[in-house]
């Protein structure tokens, strides 16, 4: 066999139903030798049985089964099983189209200054509808992980349609324990210290908005993160490490209260009609968050706008 050169880490926990989808999307990447290292993080569904039947079938497979520990955990698993000279992320439940992984490859060996390539995304509805693309300019890449001040801070357009190399992961440390959630952003801002941030503006990754998503339920987690994520990048930058900052103020970083299903859900659907373009589609989801939150001001103030907009 060839040698190895990415490694493609995807975490999986209760994802039955978009599991193959997802998986034949990386298989069949072509122009490229790849690895596909699978982190069952303790699902209670029909997943592992599924995975068991894909690594059977394709020695390109390799799956890794683990008490339920959370995202964090199962990247650091999967990451210190890779032989890649590059990694890449895949989120199941979402898509790599054709020709990602190799424009990705070809990207970082022809910039060799760079330690971490991103693609546009295209964003989807739980029920398939097209929500947005997003992309970033040479300059948003590389600004967002070397950011002047906290509001700059921008990491690419999705965890999944990253790729960077094995040698700057390991060097900056890699994904860390201390994040419950926003790992990926940690990560991305020291990787920028070792290289440059690479984005191609084509579209090749595809991704689902979710309601079981951590930037809805856990949102304020996340913000609270981002903050911390800032100042660890000043006491690098200042004082060479930011051991002794995570070691102050890491409790803060531990997994927060999340929202309940009614509040989440409620979320979720305003926050997809805020994203839809017909009428018709804005009016059905803000429906549906009412019916959840009756009375929610923001909501109620957005359906009505919808009558005259």
């Amino acid at each position: 066999m060839s040698e190895i050169e990415i490694s493609v880490v995807m975490p999986v926990f209760n994802e039955e139903a978009s599991l193959e989808k997802t998986v034949d999307s990386v298989l069949t990447q072509e122009g490229v030798n790849l690895e596909l290292i699978i982190v069952d993080d303790g699902s209670t569904d029909s997943s592992a049985t599924i995975l068991e039947r894909i690594a059977g079938s394709d020695q390109r497979v390799h799956v890794i089964a683990q008490k339920n520990q959370g995202i964090t955990r199962a990247l650091i698993n999967g990451c210190e099983l890779a032989k890649g000279r590059l990694i890449a992320r895949q989120d199941a439940g979402d898509w790599s189209l054709p020709g990602r992984l190799k424009a990705q490859l070809d990207s970082l060996n022809a910039q060799t200054d760079s330690a971490l390539s991103s693609c546009a995304v295209r964003y989807f509805s739980e029920d398939s509808e097209q929500l947005f693309e997003k992309t970033l300019s040479p300059e948003e890449a590389l600004k967002g992980l070397r950011p002047a001040s906290l509001k700059d801070i921008q990491g690419p357009p999705h965890h999944g349609c990253v790729m960077f190399e094995r040698q700057a992961y390991l060097a900056c440390g890699g994904y860390r324990d201390d994040f419950y959630v926003a790992q990926d952003l940690d990560l991305w801002t020291r990787l920028a210290e070792a290289g440059n941030h690479v984005s191609l503006a084509q579209v090749y990754y595809e991704a689902t908005l979710r309601r079981n998503a951590i930037s809805t339920s856990l949102r304020a987690l996340q913000e609270s993160s981002r903050e911390h994520i800032f100042n660890c990048i000043i006491e690098r930058k200042t004082k060479g490490s930011d051991k002794a900052y995570l070691d102050r103020f890491g409790h803060e970083l531990s997994r927060d209260v999340a929202l309940t299903t009614h509040e989440n859900d409620a979320e979720y659907f305003y926050f997809i009609g805020s994203l839809l373009k017909q009428k018709q589609d804005r009016r059905r989801y803000f429906k549906r968050a009412l019916a959840l939150r009756p009375l929610h001001p923001k909501t109620m103030l957005k359906l009505i706008l919808s009558y005259f907009s």
